[in-house]
């Protein structure tokens, strides 16, 4: 039999998993990882998964990730491309074009306004339309300038307990992500599901390096943030954050207790993953905490579908996309990717 691309059968995750590992060369514990932020997506339908098959065997693959987001005042159906691979045997023959051909097909074919990938191969997606777009991911200030901050907000503290507490979590982040440009809308399932899968925040779950701490006042939860603080990453990385919108300060308690809490671990950084004009860093800047932009290369975006871009009130293509990357908060594809 000749190589032929199409969606993958039930049966066949275990064989997409063996290409996978193959061609990017991930232990089991990683491989288990992809499989549950797999299985576990709540918007995952095995077309979405596209395979070249040589005899039989998966020897090519691309995933397609349904992301819908934020873009001015509505939200746009954005299609993440990840796990975009060929078997190291089968590689430099044209065969993982021609399932990337047949994904992006498919993602006009089912009306998405963007395609979104993180690669670092810009000139092989760049032949099929993709265009690279430098964006800031997120902001460094040192642990100290945020311990030496003086509040006045009498906020309370609390651990965070995701399980009981999901509900109210999603209920931050959708008042806090509403009609900000680049962030994910996530309905309830993906809350819901999001600990079964591979990109749960460390600060969510209960593993070692994690934080999560929660700002009440009044007895009413008002903002939440996550972090981790692992050996092997010289700074804090907070990787979600939301507050009511009447309570941004309360950001700043979370963020002054959890870099006490790392400096006693001898840490000095702490990254924000956050876009360029998010109200916190405002009111760092106010009281005189050094924050510096942190920006990352290998984000490749594809307009797949123009309609939306005048119906968020952009004037072009290229002012949706600056929107997109270099608004309150650009989209944070390395968080809610694979």
């Amino acid at each position: 039999m000749g190589f032929r691309v199409r969606g993958l059968q039930r049966d066949e995750v275990e064989g997409f998993l063996a290409c996978f590992q193959a061609a990017f060369g991930v232990d089991d514990p990683s491989l288990s990882i992809i499989r549950n932020s797999l299985v576990n997506d709540p918007y995952f339908r095995p077309e979405r998964v596209r395979v070249g098959v040589m005899d039989g065997q998966i020897i090519s693959h691309v995933v397609i990730l349904h992301r819908p987001t934020w873009a001015g005042s509505q939200v746009i159906e954005l299609a993440g491309i990840t796990a975009v691979a060929t078997h190291p045997d089968y590689q430099g023959r044209g065969y993982g074009t021609r399932v990337l051909r047949d994904a992006l097909k498919l993602v006009r074919r089912w009306k998405y306004d963007v395609a979104l990938v993180t690669t670092r191969v810009p000139g092989f997606f760049a032949r099929l339309g993709f265009l690279e777009v430098p964006a800031v991911i997120g902001h460094q200030c040192p642990a100290r300038g945020l311990e030496r901050m003086r509040l006045s907000a009498e906020y309370q503290l609390a651990p965070l307990d995701y399980h009981q507490q999901w509900p109210t979590l999603a209920a931050i982040y959708r008042e806090y992500s509403h009609q900000r440009t680049g962030m994910q809308y996530r309905e309830d399932r993906f809350w819901e599901t999001w600990p079964l899968r591979g990109t749960f925040p460390l600060g969510f779950s209960n593993e070692i390096g994690g934080m999560g701490l929660t700002a009440f006042l009044g007895g009413q939860m008002v903002a939440y943030l996550a972090a981790q603080m692992l050996p092997e990453i010289p700074h804090l990385s907070v990787t979600e954050f939301a507050h009511a919108n009447d309570h941004p300060e309360a950001m700043l308690v979370l963020l002054q207790e959890a870099a006490r809490r790392f400096l006693q671990r001898g840490g000095r950084r702490v990254m924000l993953y956050t876009g360029g004009a998010a109200p916190v860093l405002k009111l760092l800047e106010d009281r005189e905490v050094p924050v510096e932009g942190h920006v990352a290369q290998g984000l490749m975006i594809a307009v797949t579908n123009r309609k939306w871009v005048r119906a968020s009130g952009f004037g072009s293509v290229d002012e949706a996309i600056q929107n997109l990357f270099h608004s309150a908060i650009p989209v944070m594809w390395h968080r809610d990717g694979y």
